[in-house]
């Protein structure tokens, strides 16, 4: 069946090739893109003196934890120390914890820090709304209870704000290792930032880290109380309602990454979730938004998280082809591929691999994330609830 032949031959080249695009063409193109707009129209960066001569606005610190007693208290030293010209009010919530996370936040209590102790676990999102409900402050900035904040985070941060079209602004996190300190940050993560800055120059910045980013709280839309992956939806909520969503990487932020490789790849699972969720639910953030962005949120966000189904389906057809030598062939190296970065990522529990062959293992590993998270939101197999990531 020659026409059937054609049809798969040219599905399979396509799911082969979108990831290729998304994972490697559009890095490289909307950084060329944005270095052209940045030579013709420098971004405007804040000025940092007149902004030292005038009254910084009030910011309100808003956190959800869960079994924090072991880092709570450092947390609270971390943010009452941040130097800020107005010292922040904290809202720091207790999700049901069952440890004695409220119990230490309650001997904190005072006017600039508001402990809200919630007796049942209900998730980072219903904590969240209940937590911006209680500020007054036009700036809220989020964090989370195992992220340690620079001293001058908190000024990096708010001084954006001074350009009124700025509605969210997203810091820098880096990954360190709990018993050495040293940073962790891969290549993966360091092309990330970098399409971060280029995609912020563009005004096109998809999301922002729960670990360190603020909002104007006139922006703030309360979001459903299942939602998986409240920092992208609560940021690109606000890009979506006309505002600047932009990157700050001068506001820095570390946090220890998890003990146990099996940690991080749960948490994968969780943001795989997460993310089909924001897709089908907020169709607003591909169709409601300039040319621009669309593009930045399809070729970034929307083919990584289908990129499981396109390489499943390129599987599929080339199984179709593969009376044909050359597909044999191809099908071979693909099942071969995926194997050996598969075996590799297991024995990364006890070794470590060879540097060049991190990244296409990480790739590989992220990508079955994704896809076990696919079918547990398809299935309904999720909550808002939250477990606590084990860190060392």
């Amino acid at each position: 069946m020659p026409a059937l032949d054609s049809l798969a031959s040219l599905v399979f080249w396509m799911a082969l090739l979108l990831p290729v695009y998304s994972y490697l063409l559009y890095p490289l193109l909307i950084v060329a893109v944005s270095a052209v707009a940045r030579r013709r129209r420098p971004l405007r960066r804040p000025d940092a003196s007149s902004i030292a001569g005038a009254l910084p606005p009030p910011v309100a610190i808003v956190v959800s934890a869960y079994n924090e007693e072991q880092h709570i208290a450092e947390l609270v030293t971390n943010l009452r120390s941040l130097d800020y010209p107005v010292p922040p009010t904290l809202y720091i919530g207790s999700d049901g914890s069952s440890d004695r996370t409220a119990e230490i936040l309650a001997t904190y209590a005072c006017a600039q820090m508001r402990v809200f102790s919630f007796r049942h676990n209900r998730g980072k999102a219903s904590v969240l709304n209940d937590l911006l409900a209680a500020t007054t402050e036009p700036i809220i900035v989020f964090t989370d209870a195992n992220t340690r904040l620079e001293p001058d985070a908190l000024s990096r941060l708010v001084r954006h704000f001074d350009d009124p079209r700025v509605g969210a602004v997203c810091g820098e996190l880096s990954l360190r290792a709990a018993d050495s300190g040293d940073n962790v940050d891969g290549i993966y993560w360091r092309i990330e930032r970098l399409l971060k800055a280029s995609e912020s120059a563009l005004g096109v910045l998809l999301g922002a880290n729960g670990a360190i980013y603020a909002i104007r709280r006139e922006c703030f839309v309360p979001i459903r109380p299942d939602t998986v992956v409240d920092d992208f939806c609560i940021a690109m909520t606000v890009s979506a309602g006309g505002r600047l969503l932009i990157y700050a990487p001068e506001a820095r932020a570390v946090e220890d990454a998890p003990a146990e490789i099996h940690d991080e790849f749960k948490r994968r699972v969780r943001i795989g979730i997460g993310n089909y969720q924001a897709f089908f639910r907020h169709p607003e953030y591909l169709f409601g938004a300039t040319a621009i962005r669309s593009f930045a949120y399809f070729s970034h966000k929307v083919l990584r998280w289908f990129t499981p189904h396109l390489l499943l389906l390129a599987l599929l057809t080339n199984a179709w082809l593969l009376d044909r030598p050359f597909y044999r062939a191809l099908c071979l190296i693909q099942i071969g591929s995926y194997s050996l970065c598969l075996l590799l990522y297991v024995l990364t529990r006890n070794w470590d691999i060879p540097r060049l062959l991190r990244l296409p293992v990480f790739l590989v590993a992220m990508n079955v994330a994704f896809g076990i998270g696919f079918y547990r939101y398809v299935t309904g197999q999720y909550s808002g609830s939250w477990k606590r990531t084990v860190r060392a």
